[in-house]
């Protein structure tokens, strides 16, 4: 099992224990927070089943039909979390609300709050482990789970001050805390809907537009930069790039810079895993180009 794969298999299993956790101790312990965020690590287990599928198909070969890959897979399978994230978050949210709207209820038991604080400790280790791996392989479904066990981490934090509160005879803090929750969870759909569909829609990343056109300019045969287009693709970056060179080399020797100019950029840019590299003489102007001439 590779360390994406695993990092979803940890991640899988610590949810489907601790949904059951809450929801069996957070009633025993007459808590409706503890229940309520026993929903989202439901919700965690599904999402990250999905992105676990995702991640496995974004590492299938090229093919006929797709040949740049199948990276996509994985941009896809984010979004589709940040839809299982917000769609839980609504849910939760008006359950907590119905329980407020109900009236006082008796405090939740001591249990309730060992629950919650439990929940925080695991959730921050897994965020730590998943933000490990998710940032060495630039995955963007690892990365968006990881975010969600930070950002578990304080809704654990809040439900416990819900729960200590109640405890303290305030009752109506425990359904206030499970609205707040939900509102959490919604709140945290944005992001990975964002940034995913920004990847499907090829939103491409202005820092990896740069680091490629700084990488190409370097090269002193390359007198100027004319293009760069990256192509996000789930995990990695596709570049189709135009330099200008002296319209004097042969076809022999623009076929080798070319070739040294897509060595040099997957060797200085992180998960760059194809480069296309078309050479113009220098003779031809280009009003669009953007790099002054370096030779």
């Amino acid at each position: 099992m590779d360390p994406g794969a695993r990092a979803n298999a940890v991640s899988i299993i610590a949810n489907l224990l601790l949904a059951i956790a809450k929801f069996v101790l957070g009633t025993m312990a007459g808590s409706t927070a503890v229940v309520a965020d026993g929903f989202n690590s439901a919700g965690d287990i599904v999402a990250t089943a999905v992105g676990w599928a995702g991640y496995q198909g974004a590492r299938r070969p090229p093919d006929d039909n797709h040949p740049f890959g199948h990276g996509n897979v994985e941009s896809l399978a984010g979004l589709i979390i940040g839809v299982i994230l917000c769609m839980t978050g609504v849910f939760v949210a008006i359950d907590g609300a119905r329980a407020l709207a109900s009236g006082p209820t008796e405090p939740p038991d001591l249990l309730a709050l060992w629950v919650v604080l439990g929940t925080a400790g695991i959730k921050e280790g897994l965020y730590r482990y998943t933000t490990l791996v998710g940032r060495a392989l630039n995955s963007p479904a690892l990365l968006a789970s990881a975010r969600d066990h930070r950002a578990d981490v304080l809704i654990a934090l809040t439900v416990a001050a819900g729960v200590a509160s109640a405890r303290l005879g305030l009752p109506w803090l425990d359904p206030l805390a499970a609205v707040a929750v939900g509102i959490w969870i919604t709140g945290l759909s944005v992001e990975p809907i964002r940034s995913n569909l920004g990847v499907l829609l090829d939103e491409a990343p202005a820092d990896v537009t740069d680091a490629v056109r700084s990488a190409i300019a370097s090269d002193r045969a390359v007198h100027r930069v004319d293009h760069v287009r990256i192509h996000p693709l789930g995990s990695y970056y596709v570049a189709d790039v135009e330099i200008a060179v002296d319209p004097g080399l042969s076809l022999e020797a623009a076929h080798h810079i070319a070739h040294r100019i897509e060595d040099l950029a997957k060797e200085r840019v992180a998960h760059l895993s194809e480069v296309r590299v078309h050479v113009n003489p220098m003779a031809i102007p280009n009003e669009e180009a953007t790099e002054p001439s370096v030779g």
